[in-house]
Formats: C-alpha cells, sequence, structure tokens
C-alpha cells in the first residue's frame, strides 16, 4: 500500500535508463473489451464521467508502453480501453480492418479514428486536443497554443459547462461548496473571450471547489422572471448581467446544506487570476484541519474517527512554516472529509512548541507532506506498557491541490478497499451494484460471462448495513485477486416478489447469497445460520461468505435446476404470499432432488477465450482447473489405497476396480 522509492543501478546509457523506466509503467488504467457488455460498461462510464473513451485495437498480445504511459498520463481527462483482435464481435461493431488502430468514443455517441503516426507525441497530441474539443468547444483547441493547451485542458476537465439554471436548486441544497462563473450569452460562440478567460484561471486555481461555468438565457435575466429571482438569491446582479452579459460574476456557494437559508453567498470582484481566486476561495472553506504540537499530538494520532469501524487510522500531516493552516490544504480535508478514515493536521515546523514532533516525524523538508500510520503495540523493555509505532509514507508530488488531492485518494481508496469498508458510491456501485430492474439484472448478473453471485438482502433489516459490507468485502477481495470468475450484485428482495419466487426464498429465509450460473441454469443457495437460543440472525457472517465462495471456486457446491431466470418488475413488492415459496413460483423443477456440481471449466469457457488480452482471467481459470485435478487425484488414490486393503489377495478385482476409476 505504501510507495517506496527504487534506487536506479542500471547503466547510464539512454537505453538502459528506458528500459527501466518502461517497466515501472502500468496498464490498471487499461480497460479489456473483449465483448459487447463490456463495450457497453465502457460507453457507460464514460458517459456518466463526462469522459471520451480511447480504444486501441490491436493483435499484440500485452498493452504497449506508449499506451501504458498514455492512460498513465491523459486518465483524468479520458478513459482507455483495448480490443484485441479475436474480439471479433466488437471489431465488427467498428468495422476495424487493420492493426493498431485507435479511436475516439465521444461523449453523447459517435466516433473519430486516429489517422496520425503511431507516435507518442502525436498521439498524445492529438488525444489532448480532442478533450478539448469535447470540453470546450473544436475552435478553443485549435486556437490554443502548446504552452497553454496543457493548463486549458487540466480546467476543462472539471470546469462542467452548462446552459441555464436547472443545477441551481441541486447546488443549493447539498453540502459542499460550489463556484459559479455566470455569463449572459448563450450559445457555444458567446462571450468566447470571457470564458477563455475563466477556463485559464480556473486551470491555475484548480479544482478546490466543484465549478461551473454557466450560461444564462435571456428569459431567466427577465425582470421578474423566476430565473432573476433564484439569481438575485444567490448573489447575482441581474440587472448588470442583463446589460453587461459577457462581464462575468463570480458566485461562491458556501459550505452547509440548504444554501439558501445561509444568506452567506460570496461574489468574487478580484482579477480573473488563478492565485488570486484560489486565495478568495480557500478562504472561505471551513477548517477541518487540527494544529499539531507536543500538546495535542498524542490525542490526536490516537483518536479514530471511525470509532472502530476501520482497522487503520491514517493522519494526513503538513509540514510548513506558515503561522496557519494553508487555505489548499483545508480544501483537501474538506473535499476528502470520511475518506478512508483519514485525519488531517499541520504542524509549524519553526515553532518551539512543535520540537517533540519534529524530531518524532522528521520531514525529509519543508514544507511537506506525508501520511502517519499509527499502531499501539507494547513497550519492548515493559510488555505491560504500550507505545506508539508508526508506517509513514512520504508524499513526493507537487505541493498543489490536484496531484496531492489525487495522491490522497488513491491512498484512501486502498484503504477503503483492504478494510471493506467504503464510502465512495461510485466504487460500490462497481464493486456490488444493486439491481433494481431487467435491464440491471441481465447487464450485471446474467450476461457476464462467469457466475453471479446474487445477493437477497432485506433492506429495511436491523443486519442491513453488516450483511452489506460483509458482501462488499467479499466482492473486493474477488476484484483485488485478479478472479474474474465470480461478479457481485444484490436485490432488495422484498421489493422483487419474482425474484424470492424464483429461487424458492421465503422472506424468513433472509439474507441469502445464490451463485448463479445463468448459462447453465443452476445455482447453490448460503442461507445465514440460526443465532442464540435458535432464533435466526439478520446477517451473512463474513466467515460464512468466505467459506461459502471458496466452495464456489472449488466446486464443492451441490446445485439445484433453476426452471427460469426471475423477471423484475415495478411494483413487485413480496405480501403475506412471499413466504409460501410454491405460490406462483417458477423456481425449481420437478427434479428438485437432482443435485450437480457446479463445472467452472464450462462455466467460464467463454470469458477465458475473451480474454486473450492480459491473460489474468485464463490463468485464474488455469488454477482452478488444477486445483480441482489434484484433488480429483487425491480422491482416486485415496479410493484405490482403500479398495486395495478390503480385497488384498484379489489382484484380479482389485485391477478392475482401479481401470473403472
Amino acid at each position: 500500500m505504501l510507495k517506496q522509492p527504487s534506487d536506479y543501478t542500471g547503466d547510464r546509457t539512454s537505453k538502459d535508463l528506458a528500459e527501466s523506466v518502461t517497466r515501472m509503467l502500468t496498464d490498471v488504467y487499461v480497460s479489456r473489451i473483449r465483448n459487447l457488455a463490456d463495450l457497453k460498461e465502457l460507453r457507460n462510464s464514460g458517459e456518466k464521467a463526462g469522459k471520451p473513451q480511447v480504444l486501441l485495437f490491436t493483435d499484440k498480445e500485452t498493452v504497449t508502453s506508449l499506451y501504458k504511459g498514455l492512460s498513465m498520463q491523459l486518465r483524468r481527462g479520458l478513459g482507455f480501453g483495448l480490443v484485441h483482435s479475436t474480439a471479433e464481435e466488437v471489431v465488427r461493431e467498428f468495422e476495424v480492418e487493420s492493426y493498431p488502430t485507435v479511436l475516439v468514443l465521444k461523449v453523447g455517441g459517435g466516433f473519430e479514428t486516429y489517422t496520425g503516426e503511431s507516435k507518442a507525441p502525436a498521439l498524445r497530441e492529438y488525444l489532448l486536443g480532442f478533450m478539448s474539443a469535447d470540453v470546450a468547444g473544436a475552435d478553443d483547441a485549435a486556437a490554443a497554443t502548446d504552452a497553454s493547451r496543457s493548463d486549458k485542458a487540466s480546467a476543462w476537465s472539471f470546469v462542467r459547462q452548462v446552459e441555464g439554471l436547472s443545477e441551481l436548486a441541486a447546488l443549493e441544497a447539498r453540502e459542499d461548496m460550489a463556484l459559479l462563473a455566470l455569463h449572459g450569452a448563450e450559445g457555444e460562440d458567446g462571450c468566447k473571450a470571457a470564458r477563455q478567460a475563466f477556463l485559464t484561471a480556473a486551470g491555475e486555481m484548480q479544482a478546490v471547489v466543484d465549478t461551473l461555468l454557466v450560461s444564462v438565457p435571456a428569459s431567466d435575466l427577465t425582470h421578474g422572471s423566476e430565473g432573476a429571482k433564484a439569481l438575485t438569491r444567490i448573489g447575482v446582479e441581474v440587472s448588470e448581467l442583463a446589460a453587461d452579459p459577457c462581464e462575468l460574476q463570480v458566485i461562491l456557494l458556501p459550505f452547509g446544506k440548504d444554501k439558501a437559508d445561509l444568506d452567506m453567498q460570496l461574489k468574487y470582484t478580484g482579477p480573473p487570476e488563478g492565485k488570486e481566486l484560489q486565495r478568495w476561495v480557500t478562504g472561505e472553506v471551513p477548517n477541518l484541519v487540527s494544529e499539531l504540537n507536543d500538546m495535542t499530538a498524542s490525542e490526536f494520532l490516537t483518536t479514530d474517527p471511525s470509532e472502530g469501524k476501520f482497522p487503520v487510522t491514517p493522519k494526513v500531516l503538513l509540514f510548513t512554516n506558515k503561522d496557519e493552516a494553508p487555505g489548499v490544504f483545508r480544501a483537501l480535508a474538506l473535499a476528502l472529509r470520511g475518506r478512508g478514515n483519514m485525519a488531517f493536521a499541520w504542524v509549524q515546523a519553526s515553532s518551539r512548541e512543535a520540537r517533540g514532533v519534529m524530531e518524532s516525524f522528521k520531514p525529509p523538508k519543508v514544507p511537506s507532506l506525508l501520511v502517519a500510520m499509527p499502531t499501539i503495540v507494547p513497550d519492548e523493555n515493559n510488555p505491560s506498557e504500550h507505545r506508539l509505532r508508526f508506517g509513514m509514507q512520504p508524499y513526493f508530488g507537487s505541493l498543489k491541490y490536484t496531484p496531492m488531492k489525487s495522491f490522497l485518494e488513491q491512498f484512501a481508496s486502498q484503504i477503503e478497499m483492504s478494510s471493506g469498508v467504503v464510502q465512495d458510491p461510485d466504487i460500490i456501485q462497481k464493486t456490488l451494484p444493486q439491481v433494481t430492474n431487467q435491464a440491471e439484472f441481465q447487464e450485471h448478473c446474467t450476461e457476464p460471462a462467469g457466475m453471479c453471485m446474487l445477493a437477497l438482502l432485506d433492506g429495511k433489516a436491523a443486519g442491513f448495513e453488516d450483511e452489506h459490507k460483509s458482501l462488499l468485502a467479499a466482492a473486493m477481495q474477488q476484484s483485488r485477486s485478479g478472479g474474474g470468475a465470480l461478479h457481485f450484485v444484490w436485490v432488495d428482495a422484498p421489493k422483487h416478489k419474482s425474484v424470492m419466487q424464483a429461487f424458492g426464498v421465503m422472506a424468513s429465509d433472509l439474507p441469502v447469497l445464490l451463485a448463479l450460473s445463468a448459462k447453465r441454469m443452476r445455482f447453490a443457495a448460503l442461507q445465514h445460520s440460526p443465532g442464540a437460543e435458535g432464533s435466526k440472525s439478520p446477517r451473512l457472517r463474513p466467515e460464512q461468505v468466505s467459506r461459502f465462495i471458496s466452495d464456489v471456486l472449488s466446486a464443492k457446491i451441490k446445485t439445484e435446476p433453476l426452471q427460469a431466470l426471475p423477471e423484475i418488475r415495478e411494483g413487485d413488492e413480496a405480501g403475506s404470499d412471499a413466504d409460501d415459496p410454491t405460490s406462483g413460483s417458477a423456481g425449481a423443477s420437478a427434479d428438485d432432488g437432482a443435485v450437480e456440481e457446479f463445472d467452472l471449466s464450462e462455466i467460464l469457457s467463454e470469458e477465458v477465450e475473451g480474454a486473450a488480452v492480459g491473460g489474468t482471467k485464463a490463468e485464474r481459470l488455469q488454477e482452478i482447473e488444477e486445483q480441482l485435478k489434484a484433488e480429483e487425484e487425491a480422491r482416486k488414490a485415496a479410493e484405490k489405497k482403500k479398495k486395495t486393503k478390503k480385497k488384498k489377495g484379489k489382484k484380479s478385482k482389485s485391477k478392475a476396480a482401479s481401470e473403472e476409476l
């Protein structure tokens, strides 16, 4: 989890140095597109994030260094996918005839094919220009110089340009701060110079708050209109904006819910410069940062913000010579509040009151940022006493908001995933999506190759949060291990009676975890165990889930036939007849007594065929097959030994029995 610097010990030649660096490149930001279902998922994620998606069609088995490097550099503004030539249905979808081919899927539909040379500078320039074209207009990108384009691409990647006031009510209602730059001209070419100046300043300011560039239609600037009233409420001088539409008015909505009642909206009147704008915005950020000195250090370092929900309590420390916590650091603490159980503190390095802290942590320089991971351990000299031990992760990047936030977000995500305590809704939905309709059921459960781990939960039950946490931790563990054999989803079962009936589940059985092979129409079920004094415990305990998954992967699970897949419909809440699985049930067929072992070789075969690039799932399947083979050989050997003892002296019969095995 903690990054460590690595000394370069090779020859000081350009070739050796280049080879050493390229070995460190990663393809973690490149999605493998094996079929149309993967393509649909990539498109959906791109639309949701507002990112164009780059596709590389190739006949190579591995991701090239060039593509790895581009995906690492441009990942914040673009998504990256790789399609191997064996993914025939995707190749046909785009009528690709030669390899390599690069195309970009636009947000909103359509795509463009790259026709330039296959060199990093040319391809990177093309992709940067494409990002700019999609977010701020092709004319702006074409007119920008190389020096300014990178800054503008950075601004355009987080400044949302919207038409009208449709988002204003939602911005006022939510807790987070928001910065609005409003102009009165409609259309892409309206107030072009003013928009470009603000985007440049925003790029220098960086994404310290949610930032919007709003084009206000003339109808909302009319005196007495609902739009004019809403603008006045947030501090906009409507008459001035109507008289001079291109004189941008910059408004900051403060931190706190129901901003309309706070009456604290602020208007920026300074120069259109990024540093001044950042200073003004961060000056209004609430202070969630502690000052650390010799008196406060012990309490801060030992306090657990999650009160035991997380196994670790990372502390983000900034060492500075300033007399107060810098605004950018306060903005980081606000943006990442609650993420990864992190707490933020700053240390005035030159302060006499912080000498002990400086001696303990020994920061490499001032200013500097590091993440400390305190652990309470027994004192080596006195086992009855305890002391703090620290694991520390220094931050070596630029002390600017965007790179520091990226570093801390990755750190928080690793802690959340390893702990099974995730608060990022995007990560939760991707790892353990909730299914609410038939389209989602097909997308997440029945269409992907492999096996669907379908959890039937009761969202109103007292133990729901614990059940969801256990399943999320299991799903993340499978994701981290690289196993694509299983994919997890959950259904709020009482709201979907047909799902319960299809699997013969009663309301009193919940929660239930199902291992479903839609291809073979068979399933196995794990139900919660009785609790104390015979009462039912409303929890799928982590050890139960882990054991069940292990049995699924080792093909030890006995299965039941499924007559038909459930149809998830609106208004399908379970009533009293939900406790009777035979009432209109589409469940098991007449041969309910039939049981069968999951054959993972067959279930996963289509996924392995589509995983030629990277080989992760193929390696996983091979591992499973080898394990099954070893178990079968061990079983045969044990039976042979048993028969030999029973029929000692009857060599001919023993030989015949061995041949049958």
